[in-house]
């Protein structure tokens, strides 16, 4: 189940992030990363140096240009943030979430 997940970072700033996600990711199972617009060339010493042994991770990730060919792989896209934000989006619980889920594995 791990494995159907992906995740996608959005405009990374620092190397620094994408290397400390990908090491996260790995430490709980999960393969797939894939980048939109990181704001530097990428990879990076510092994503590398920061990755902390999930190299491979770092190796397959996948960079795309836009948003929409990043999750067209994907049949339902959740997005995360640290920063509140004042737009008309939709918040949930991870209550929510867990239904949500539930019902699209019953389809």
């Amino acid at each position: 189940m791990k494995n159907k997940f992906g995740f996608v970072l959005v405009k990374p700033q620092l190397g620094e992030n994408i290397g400390a996600a990908a090491r996260s990711l790995k430490n709980f199972g999960f393969k797939k990363l894939s980048l939109v617009s990181p704001k530097f060339l990428f990879p990076n010493h510092k994503t590398k140096v920061t990755s902390v042994g999930a190299y491979d991770l770092i190796n397959s990730v996948k960079v795309f240009d836009e948003i929409e060919e990043a999750i067209s792989q994907f049949d339902i896209v959740i997005s995360l943030s640290a920063r509140k934000r004042d737009i008309n989006k939709k918040h949930i619980t991870f209550k929510d979430l867990n239904n949500i889920l539930k019902k699209h594995q019953r389809m």
